[in-house]
């Protein structure tokens, strides 16, 4: 039986009408539509990825975006003074930081100056405190952008043991915790270069890799019946980290790359910044 391919592009597509029905309430409730701030680093050619595609997609929901694209080699305390400066010009929603960060750029602190309330992505420390001790729900929208996923495809993993092959950060620990909430039984987060990583994954009938290494497990690795979902896109080329070359009939569902997580992402980022604004 072949593989349940969980399309992301087709499901954010499918829901782009709800989103621009609420944003559309928005506007015409308080005068002005959902406004993002997007934060991001140019590369030598002046080009920041993804952003064309957010730019496309925020205007078809109705949600102002805004780029703040930095050059390379800028200062972090050059990009935090010129994003506090443009908060303080208009009022905006939410604020999106774009990783990975350049070399030379603090990322801790660009994020830690992010206002709590426009914390969209749940990436401060306060947000992410507050979701893994319970008190906020939200978790980052890549992680919402997998639960929706498993949610349209009708994929249960509740029971199901299950790994996330990432380097143990606030993002792939709130990524665990939401499965464990699904009822997963999750292991520890296992470390690209785990020495140990093809037996954790042999292991797992849930693999969820978030490691931004392309190619880094090959689908002939993961066990006949389970659940993958890669969230592995942070290169030129645009490859996961599941190298799919082996094939995937052997796995009961597949989020692939591209197509799967990242047009989520994007969509579940609209939802939020259109969720914030209606609290406002």
């Amino acid at each position: 039986m072949a593989a349940v391919v969980l399309d992301g592009t087709g499901l954010a597509r499918r829901r782009l009408p709800m989103l621009a029905a609420r944003a559309e309430a928005v506007l015409t409730r308080r005068g002005r539509a959902p406004a993002l701030v997007l934060v991001t680093f140019g590369d030598d050619r002046g080009h920041a990825p993804h952003v064309a595609r957010k730019q496309r997609m925020c205007a078809d929901a109705g949600v102002d975006l805004i780029p703040l694209i930095f050059e390379p080699g800028v200062r972090t305390r050059v990009a935090l003074a010129h994003m506090r400066e443009l908060l303080k010009e208009r009022s905006f929603d939410g604020v999106f930081v774009q990783v990975p960060f350049p070399d030379g750029i603090d990322g801790d602190s660009l994020v830690s100056a992010v206002p709590v309330e426009l914390d969209v992505d749940i990436m401060t420390p306060v947000r992410t405190a507050r979701y893994m001790n319970g008190t906020d729900v939200l978790p980052p929208v890549t992680v919402s952008a997998a639960l929706l996923l498993l949610d349209e495809y009708d994929i249960s993993i509740e029971g199901r043991r299950g790994i996330v092959v990432a380097e143990e950060h606030p993002f792939s620990l709130m990524l665990r915790a939401a499965l464990v909430l699904r009822g997963a039984d999750m292991r520890a987060p296992v470390h690209p270069a785990d020495p140990g990583l093809k037996e954790h994954v042999r292991a797992a009938d849930l693999v969820v890799v978030a490691a931004g290494v392309p190619g880094l497990l090959h689908s002939t690795m993961i066990r006949p019946g389970a659940v993958a979902i890669d969230a592995g896109y942070f290169n030129a080329g645009g490859r996961g980290d599941i190298d799919l070359t082996g094939g995937i009939d052997h796995l009961a569902a597949i989020s692939p790359v591209p197509g799967g997580i990242g047009p989520m992402t994007i969509s579940a980022l609209l939802e939020r910044v259109v969720l914030f604004a209606e609290q406002n």
